[in-house]
């Protein structure tokens, strides 16, 4: 893992100097097994992963970040300034490197699912509210491209409040209502794969067909592998009835129909 790379600057030292080439050896002698990178930055880490260089993403992700635009100073993701109006939606740079990675196969590693701790105070979120651990962590794994998350604990405690997410039922997990509820933040008509659209009368996995057509539109076309994947859904977007149950589930106002149509007409199917 390469450390803390959150300038274009520092990216291109790395990716241009001794340290890949000599990351690359072992790879290629199989002494390690993957090449990884730890960045703060959308946009240094977009650009590391389209080069094809790394094959692991450590990267941080929680509600908040994913509002804050690309910067290099990462004192500024958590600065009160940039919380004191309202904030709408995901910074569209971070959407783009998740969906990025799901596409090229590169895993992310979360960091910071809980803000160094802050998102779990009432006092100190700057969502305005506090989450619980389980809701971060489903928030956190619930992001295209998410593998795994590293969580940061002061006490036992800490640790066994992460690791009770293996058993937590789905309503402790669920994040929509409380991300849906925040004062400070709105994620209207932006889909979280939350999953509370569901069911589909007609058996659509509405979240999963919604994300293969996020994935197209970041890319501006339709991969081969993504066309794979969707193809393996049992129940496909053309089968949609345009019933509106779906939307009058989710938290978020998303124009699922519209969606399912317009995935229908681009996978045709």
């Amino acid at each position: 893992m390469i450390h803390y790379v959150d300038s274009m600057a520092d990216w291109e030292t790395v990716a241009n100097g001794p340290v890949m080439a000599y990351a690359r050896e072992l790879r290629a002698a199989g002494t390690i097994g993957c090449i990884g990178l730890s960045s703060h930055n959308p946009e240094v880490a977009l650009a590391a992963v389209n080069t094809g260089l790394i094959d692991v993403l450590m990267f941080s992700v929680n509600p908040c970040y994913d509002l804050q635009p690309a910067g290099e100073d990462v004192e500024e993701l958590w600065a009160p300034k940039n919380y004191e109006n309202s904030l709408v939606n995901m910074d569209p740079q971070r959407q783009e490197l998740y969906e990025t990675c799901q596409r090229l196969g590169v895993g992310i590693t979360v960091m910071k699912a809980f803000g160094g701790g802050d998102l779990l105070s009432q006092t100190l979120s700057p969502a305005g509210r506090a989450l619980t651990a389980l809701q971060c962590l489903h928030y956190a794994l619930t992001r295209p491209a998410v593998a795994s998350v590293m969580c940061g604990a002061r006490t036992l405690e800490d640790l066994d409040a992460s690791a009770a997410y293996e058993d937590a039922p789905e309503s402790e997990r669920d994040y929509a209502a409380a991300l849906a509820a925040l004062p400070k933040i709105s994620w209207q008509g932006h889909c979280m794969y939350c999953g509370h659209c569901a069911p589909c009368p007609k058996g659509i996995d509405v979240a999963a067909a919604t994300k293969f057509l996020n994935l197209c539109r970041a890319q501006g076309a339709v991969p081969e592998t993504v066309r794979e994947h969707y193809a393996l859904l049992p129940h496909r977007a053309a089968e949609c009835i345009a019933c509106g149950a779906c939307e009058k589930r989710c938290p978020f106002g998303v124009p699922i129909v519209e969606n399912m149509r317009q995935a229908a007409a681009l996978f045709g199917a």
